[in-house]
């Protein structure tokens, strides 16, 4: 049986329109921060997600002025088709960073495949696909050598420039969108650009973490660390190829939580994927690997989530995917989506410190 699941995307990857799919490994020559936006059309058959259509938006798709870089990326067009899928449907938003070694169609199939699994249970008790959107940087597809690492961490960083802009110009969208609903006298009118009542969240993966750090710290230079947008309800951190400390550091994470209502640290002591890049790359202590260095000096709203019973794949994971292959895992997640409380989660393991967890051995809770 399969299915088709629509992914929303934007990409600082080079554009080759005439490559299937249109978009390489290295930065377009306009820079670092110029991303283009579209749709992908992902098949979901008997659990395999592959990318079959891939469409650009055009580059004067959000109207207005023609010289004005971002206006031209169509993000405006996106987002209000975006916008209109969520209002629809009832349905939330689930924004997806990737990580290392990703080639552009990694991001789409990523994102489809949380589309599938993390179904999102309203107050109705309906449980409802999200809308999906995905963020790809130009991470080179391959997992080695070494230098394939190290490239990739440069390109995650460099990427939050673009990341930044891309966050910048949503909330320009939804500012722009509340002022037209007061502005306009038809009921219709008005209807068609009130805000949406449905959620945004952000998962950031592995070295998706990386660029997420470098985006927050482009939001803070270009909006001030007082005026941080709060768009996103829940924030997943998954197997965070990021610093142990990065959640009390002002020059890391420290305040990503102003971004959100929640943030979700997803970690697992197994992760060999992590064990690597902590012990050849150079690499401090990992986030992914032990959570919150020190849990008394992070936000919070800072939630650690041990995943190491439940983080087994197969071999060429590397403990590494436990966020979009284990049922437990899953399972996890759509109780935090559903809007539970950390304690209220069944699976979980209270630890010794009130904001650390455990997801239980199976057959254990």
């Amino acid at each position: 049986m399969s299915d088709t699941i629509e992914v929303f995307f934007a990409t600082n990857r080079n554009h080759v329109p005439d490559e299937s799919p249109p978009f390489g490994t290295t930065f377009p020559e306009q820079g670092t921060a110029y991303y283009r936006v579209g749709k992908a059309m992902v098949t979901n058959s008997d659990g395999g997600y592959k990318l079959s259509h891939t469409e650009v938006a055009a580059e004067n798709a959000g109207g207005g002025d023609d010289h004005d870089p971002d206006v031209k990326l169509g993000s405006r067009a996106i987002f209000a088709e975006i916008k209109r899928r969520m209002r629809e449907d009832g349905r939330d938003l689930i924004v997806l960073i990737h990580g290392f070694a990703a080639d552009f169609e990694t991001a789409p199939e990523r994102a489809a495949e949380l589309a599938g699994k993390y179904l999102i249970t309203g107050k109705d008790g309906q449980a409802r696909r999200p809308v999906v959107f995905a963020f790809s940087w130009p991470a080179n597809g391959r997992s080695i050598p070494f230098v394939s690492y190290i490239s990739d961490r440069g390109d995650a960083a460099r990427s939050g420039d673009a990341l930044a802009r891309l966050f910048l110009r949503l909330c320009d969208f939804l500012v722009a969108e509340a002022r037209e609903n007061r502005r306009q006298r038809d009921d219709a009118a008005r209807e068609r650009h009130a805000p949406c009542p449905n959620r945004i969240h952000l998962v950031a993966h592995s070295m998706g973490n990386w660029t997420l750090r470098h985006g927050l710290q482009g939001l803070i230079a270009e909006r001030g660390a007082d005026r941080l947008p709060a768009v996103f309800d829940n924030i997943f951190l998954m197997a965070a190829d990021e610093d142990a400390d990065a959640l009390a550091d002002p020059a890391k994470l420290a305040l990503l939580p102003r971004l959100g209502n929640a943030v979700h640290v997803y970690h697992s002591k197994d992760d060999r994927a992590l064990v690597i890049s902590d012990t050849t790359k150079l690499n401090p202590d990992r986030l992914g690997q032990m959570g919150p260095k020190d849990m008394d000096a992070v936000d919070d709203k800072v939630v650690a989530v041990d995943c190491r019973h439940v983080d087994s794949t197969e071999f060429r994971h590397a403990n590494h995917q436990y966020y979009r292959l284990r049922d437990a895992v899953i399972a996890d997640v759509r109780q935090v989506l559903a809007g539970l409380a950390p304690g209220e989660i069944d699976g979980r393991t209270e630890t010794d410190h009130p904001s650390r967890y455990i997801i239980a051995r199976p057959g254990t809770e």
